[in-house]
């Protein structure tokens, strides 16, 4: 075998064990895992569990999860080897955050009262790590207190979140909420107005100033807001456009209307 040969065949090796290498946002193991809920809850995003983990095993891990509102599912094992391309997972597996999550009540107590300026961008089920990275990003660069992801059904800030947003998400309080409609009523009532964006809307956004105390709220990608979300806000803006694109990217939009409410606090940069 030539030296050529035995080079291109170390490199392939190192390549097929690469894609073989678990993703850096996943912890596995019995141990681990339990040592992620009972030492650093905040950490773990969602915890995925085999039908035929041990009972005892099982009961514990659930009992953490329930104990500290982590989100949980019972799967086959195969979809755990997959997960951690065929690591010895035990039957157990997490989701976890490079950064702390807060909770909104934890955030909310933080906050200045009212009517002291404060802006807050709350996401509806954003998909794509890019898009949440990016927003994150301009949230910190347009003065936002936080950023506010849902528990379920949206993307997780892992670490693609985390290099996407420049380094923002481990500065940024990045807040997980349940129910979207029921967290814009809890900020309703801390003196909040809320104001989502959507091409359906009443007025463009840059019809008159965002209030001081705002919530900004951005749609998946392609879908836009819910139809509860959409009841729930105190108010629905659309951007103006020129030309045949018909809609913004998430990220974009989100990070003008920020950017409007941060001109609007500084009438010296207008």
């Amino acid at each position: 075998m030539t030296n050529d040969r035995r080079e291109r065949e170390r490199r392939g090796g190192a390549d097929r064990r690469n894609e073989r290498a678990p993703s850096e946002d996943i912890c596995w193991g019995r141990n681990p895992v339990i040592a992620l809920l009972e030492g650093d809850p905040e950490r773990c995003m969602k915890v995925l569990v085999s039908k035929g983990a041990q009972p005892h095993i099982k009961a514990k891990i659930t009992e953490l999860c329930r104990a500290n509102g982590i989100i949980f599912q019972n799967v086959e094992g195969a979809a755990l080897d997959r997960l951690t391309n065929g690591e010895n997972h035990q039957g157990v597996a997490a989701y976890t955050a490079q950064m702390k999550l807060w909770e909104a009540e934890e955030l909310l107590a933080s906050l200045p009262a009212a009517p002291a300026p404060v802006l807050l961008l709350l996401c509806d089920h954003l998909q794509d790590p890019h898009n949440l990275g990016a927003v994150i990003r301009s949230a910190e660069a347009a003065g936002a207190a936080a950023v506010m992801i849902p528990k379920r059904g949206g993307c997780l800030p892992t670490g693609t979140v985390v290099k996407t947003s420049a380094g923002a998400a481990l500065r940024l309080p990045v807040v997980k909420v349940g129910n979207i409609s029921q967290t814009i009523k809890l900020l309703q009532e801390a003196d909040f107005w809320v104001t989502g964006l959507a091409m359906e809307g009443r007025e463009t956004l840059f019809k008159e100033d965002l209030p001081p105390r705002s919530v900004i709220v951005v749609g998946a990608e392609g879908e836009g807001l819910g139809t509860a979300v959409t009841k729930a806000c105190d108010d629905i803006r659309f951007i103006p456009m020129l030309g045949a694109t018909g809609s913004l990217n998430a990220s974009v939009a989100a990070s003008l209307a920020m950017f409007e409410w941060s001109r609007s606090r500084r009438p010296s940069a207008q």
